[in-house]
């Protein structure tokens, strides 16, 4: 069902972009929506906003006419610009995450900092230590390319400190240097050396 409103959405915003297209475009597509194309668009988004209130028999009744419909707007937009928007939505989807991880890496090792200064320098064995005092639980990471996890990968050797990317796995979660005699002693990584949608891979921030 949602999946109907999704695709039924993309065919009225590819009716909208006609407007915008040059005049000789416009004699070989219609330069604005179908009435009954914008009758349905406001029906969907009634259906999709009092989506929840509605009693699941009648949604029952629904689903084989919406399924039909689906499959008509998926023919309609064509192969292409499915593909096009799959890809659009995957970037935005991977660079949102990517973001999100960031954001929760820098507050990661602030906490690890703080922890720091407060034990006269010295780190943690684990970052997963900090919890519940610093940090409520180890915060769950969902990297492009990877499941969800929230795992930490403990190095405890020097054995990586001639090449730091020896160490990663690509499990997704965190890495940790909890050597006191490595030269990484106390760093924090994403696992990963997949490249993000900076070029850099994750390992490498």
């Amino acid at each position: 069902m949602k999946d109907l409103l999704f695709t039924a959405a993309l065919l009225l915003s590819s009716g909208a972009h006609a407007q915008e297209a040059p005049a000789q475009a416009a004699q070989a597509a219609p330069s604005r929506l179908d009435p009954a194309l914008e009758r349905t668009g406001r029906n969907l988004a009634i259906l999709a906003e009092k989506y929840a209130e509605i009693p699941a028999e009648r949604l029952r009744k629904l689903a084989p006419e919406m399924e039909k419909f689906n499959a008509a707007v998926r023919e309609a937009l064509g192969e292409e610009i499915l593909a096009e928007i799959a890809a659009r939505e995957k970037a935005a989807d991977e660079k949102a995450r990517t973001e999100s991880a960031m954001k929760t890496l820098q507050a990661f090792r602030g906490a690890l900092q703080v922890y720091y200064s407060q034990t006269g320098g010295r780190y943690p064995k684990s970052p997963a230590d900090l919890a519940p005092d610093s940090i409520s639980a180890v915060p769950e990471l969902h990297l492009p390319g990877h499941e969800r996890t929230a795992g930490i990968k403990i190095v405890d050797s020097k054995k990586f400190d001639k090449d730091l990317s020896k160490a990663v796995t690509g499990s997704g979660g965190w890495l940790y240097f909890s050597n006191p005699n490595s030269a990484y002693y106390g760093l924090l990584l994403l696992d990963s050396a997949n490249p993000g949608p900076d070029g850099m891979k994750f390992f490498e921030h």
